[in-house]
């Protein structure tokens, strides 16, 4: 099965909304987002989260870009995930809010993969290191041999921020009707077994 990487800062369309914001009231457990940690009763209930005001885009695609790694999508998107996805995830309710401070919508998630998947192929993949310590994977290489419990939704192990779709759960975006908007995925490699 083929796996990609979801492109969380796509920037095809300005005239869509964008965040740099995490969500208000989540304070310092905003780790818990990078790092697929359980939130449960540390998530604000009605919480909301401002478009950017840099950026001037105000339409709401189904998958909003943002600068702090987190998976917003639409009530559709997250639908589509729940029904396929069957590794642990959390689902987040989270209103949307224009430049103006007002509702633009309250029909958002963010999906939130709990723990990391070991599925690097760690010879091939391009990872830069300092003092023993992990600092940034420029290349994924994906090793088949540990891909066979994947979920359909996860994050790498060596990179938290980072989230891997599988194909299965591509084609069912590729079947809904109007197809996702704002969804951009990279082919991963795979290793030679």
């Amino acid at each position: 099965m083929d796996y990609f990487l979801l492109n969380l800062m796509p920037d095809e369309n300005p005239d869509y909304c964008f965040l740099d914001s995490y969500p208000e009231g989540l304070g310092l457990k905003t780790w818990k987002l990078h790092k697929g940690v359980e939130l449960g009763a540390d998530y604000p209930k009605d919480a909301r989260i401002y478009m950017s005001d840099d950026e001037p885009g105000i339409q709401l695609p189904d998958l909003i870009g943002n600068t702090r790694s987190m998976l917003v999508v639409s009530r559709n998107l997250q639908e589509s995930i729940r029904h396929v996805n069957q590794g642990p995830t959390e689902y987040l309710p989270v209103a949307i809010y224009n430049h103006k401070k007002r509702m633009a919508s309250a029909d958002y998630f963010i999906i939130n993969p709990l723990g990391t998947y070991d599925c690097l192929d760690l010879e091939k993949s391009d990872i830069k290191y300092h003092e023993g310590q992990l600092v940034k994977v420029h290349e994924h290489v994906l090793d088949p041999r540990k891909l066979s419990s994947a979920p359909d939704l996860f994050r790498i192990r060596e990179e938290p921020e980072a989230y891997v779709v599988s194909q299965r759960l591509l084609e069912v975006w590729l079947d809904m009707d109007p197809r996702p908007s704002n969804v951009f995925l990279i082919d991963l490699e795979q290793s030679q077994p």
